[in-house]
């Protein structure tokens, strides 16, 4: 199916399989109603064209009102430019719905049908999933182990005995590309490959080689070729639609995962594309599954959601063993995960007058084991449920299976009248009397790195801040403590503009702080600045001395040498022995340091918290 907006795809479920699988067919608006009930964002229903593309068979889903599919939803073959051909086979009712990103197990038909069997009340508690040994093994190479970005983390299981038709085909496709979307984060943290078990002869292999190693025919074949040619892995990132579109996951390595059989026939490039030697088709029975990926908690929950929502279409699943040099796995693992849950505190939670019991039974319509353990319940999590990760996980559930609609509409006994704090209204008042000074307005990141906060301002680093645990780049590795080194970047990056520039900040800084509870408090700020030929200290001081009176401050103006300004050009602001603020004209080697060749003067201010908010209001 097309996708609805740039950031959550619309799924189509077939309303007459949906219906099969509920094993008590449900009337359409009511079953719309259930859906919503559960959180989904339905559209409606609608009928869709199924086009069958030529060149790989892949089938693509088109509604009536979109007419003609453009390209081929698989390949990408791009059907207006004759790189294939679709053949209309036939057409369906669905209806049509967001996914619901946070439910990755209820992504196809199946999925949902389970679901929607516990929340109706035909078959509750959680599924049981019997897993045998298929025999098969997956050897990784030591290599793939070296790079983690090779994506070393790989995990299989075999699933026998599906009855594929085009439709189901359909399904499963689609489910295992909403499934990148969703936990595979767009394949960058997992992807799936998906295989005609009865072309291939295991055991297996997953290895990293090079360019000039390997050559196979990629699933749909090279766009501008024969699509029986085989291609590199440098000529399929180059050339294929998958290549060109995942190509940065591989982008700075000269050797690429490869799956592969005991005969050496390729399976998959992950996370780029599968061989076209074990293509899925509608004569297919048996499947082998691989899921990869940088981590291994990602790659084992992609799994579990995969493998049983496929037992939901009479598959039977198979484990399978991967043995790498850092051990060995048996994959997939589909045991539950336990949690306690207090009753009292669902019921707090929820608003909910309800009983142990009948927390309990709520809790097995949302498909979990419960069993009382005196004044609590431990509940049994099945391995697709993913999204538990707290029992305020499972209160929502139990909301859900409440059903929100069910709850009364009660009037709040307590009404109170809500007020801005004090800091929200010194900071609106100072804000106006800037604006009307001439300032500009700025907002800058509040994270940074101590290079440009302290070292480029002449400031010696304090010993302690709030740092990044795990910063996404050294340029964000600590919380600002000021706001200066902002207003100079921004002086930077519009250097090149007219003179005068006059701009402010007004914004929270972090300190640490042992008395609280995170053991860190914001702090709010303001910092004003001019950069012009003819700025100097009494410039600065007059804007400072104006704002200071309009929010009802009175500091004391003390001569003193900061680093950050020119010698006998600074001062410091004390409210009793407090020191609130600094001002003066910044000193050249900062201005150097940033670009700068024009004089800057500037002032920080902290902004007090207990102004009398009737002081505020007459002002």
């Amino acid at each position: 199916m097309a996708q609805g907006g740039a950031a959550v795809p619309v799924i189509g479920v077939p309303v007459d399989r949906l219906n099969t699988m509920l094993r008590e067919p449900v009337e359409r608006e009511t079953l719309l109603g259930y859906l919503e009930q559960l959180g989904c964002d339905v559209e409606g229903f609608a009928t869709v064209n199924r086009f069958r593309c030529q060149r790989c068979g892949g089938v693509t889903e088109i509604t009536e009102q979109e007419g003609f599919p453009t390209a081929c939803d698989g390949c990408g073959a791009d059907f207006t430019k004759g790189d294939g051909t679709a053949e209309n086979v036939g057409q369906t009712e669905v209806i049509r719905m967001e996914l619901l990103p946070v439910r990755p197990d209820m992504f196809d038909v199946g999925g949902l049908a389970r679901t929607l069997r516990g929340y109706l009340g035909t078959e509750v508690g959680s599924p049981s999933y019997n897993v045998s040994s298929s025999g098969y093994s997956v050897s990784v190479d030591e290599g793939l182990c070296r790079q983690t970005s090779y994506r070393p983390n790989i995990v299989c299981a075999v699933v026998r005995g599906l009855l594929l038709d085009e439709e189901l085909l359909k399904i499963i496709m689609k489910m295992q590309e909403n499934l990148h979307w969703a936990l595979g984060r767009d394949r960058k943290k997992a992807s799936i490959g998906v295989y005609d078990l009865d072309t291939v002869v295991p055991d297996f292999h997953y290895k990293a080689l090079a360019n000039d190693e390997i050559r196979f025919v990629p699933l749909g074949g090279m766009p501008d070729d024969a699509q029986s040619r085989e291609a590199s892995p440098l000529e399929i990132l180059g050339g294929h639609p998958k290549g060109t579109a995942y190509r940065h996951l591989l982008a700075d390595f000269d050797r690429y995962p490869i799956l592969m059989d005991s005969k050496g026939t390729v399976l998959s490039m992950p996370p780029i594309i599968n061989s076209e030697d074990t293509r899925v088709s509608d004569k297919t029975k048996n499947l082998f599954i691989d899921v990869t990926g940088p981590e291994a908690k990602d790659v084992h929950r992609v799994l579990s959601v995969l493998v049983t929502s496929l037992t939901e279409f009479g598959g039977t699943i198979e484990s399978v063993t991967v043995m790498s040099p850092k051990g060995e796995i048996v994959a997939p693992d589909l045991s539950t995960q336990t949690m306690d849950l207090d009753p009292k505190e669902c019921q707090r939670i929820t608003g909910i007058d309800m009983t142990a019991h009948e927390t309990a039974d709520l809790l097995r319509k949302m498909r979990h084991n419960v069993l009382q353990d005196g004044n609590r319940l431990r509940v049994e999590i099945a391995a697709y449920r993913t999204d538990i990760m707290h029992p305020v996980d499972l209160y929502e559930d139990v909301a859900i299976a409440y059903g929100y609609h069910n709850i009364p509409k009660l009037l709040v006994p307590t009404l109170t009248v809500g007020h801005g704090r004090s800091i929200e209204f010194v900071s609106s008042l100072a804000r106006q009397n800037m604006i009307g000074l001439g300032f500009l307005e700025v907002i800058t990141f509040m994270l940074t790195n101590p290079e440009n906060h302290y070292a480029k301002l002449r400031m010696g680093e304090p010993p302690d801040y709030v740092t990044i645990e795990n910063p996404s780049s050294i340029e964000q590795t600590m919380v600002r403590t000021h706001l200066i080194s902002g207003i100079l970047e921004t002086f930077k990056l519009n250097r090149s503009q007219p003179t005068p520039q006059r701009i402010f900040e007004l914004g929270d800084v972090c300190t640490l702080d042992q008395k609280t509870e995170t053991g860190a408090r914001d702090v709010r700020k303001i910092a004003a600045a001019t950069m012009d030929p003819k700025t100097g200290f009494a410039e600065v001081k007059s804007v400072l001395e104006s704002i200071a009176r309009e929010i009802g401050l009175k500091p004391v103006l003390t001569s003193k040498d900061v680093p950050l300004f020119i010698q006998g050009r600074s001062a410091v602001l004390m409210v009793g022995d407090q020191e609130v603020g600094q001002l003066g004209e910044v000193h050249p080697e900062v201005l150097e340091n940033f670009d700068l060749v024009q004089p800057v003067s500037l002032f920080e201010l902290i902004l007090p918290e207990g102004t009398n908010r009737s002081h505020l209001a007459s002002l």
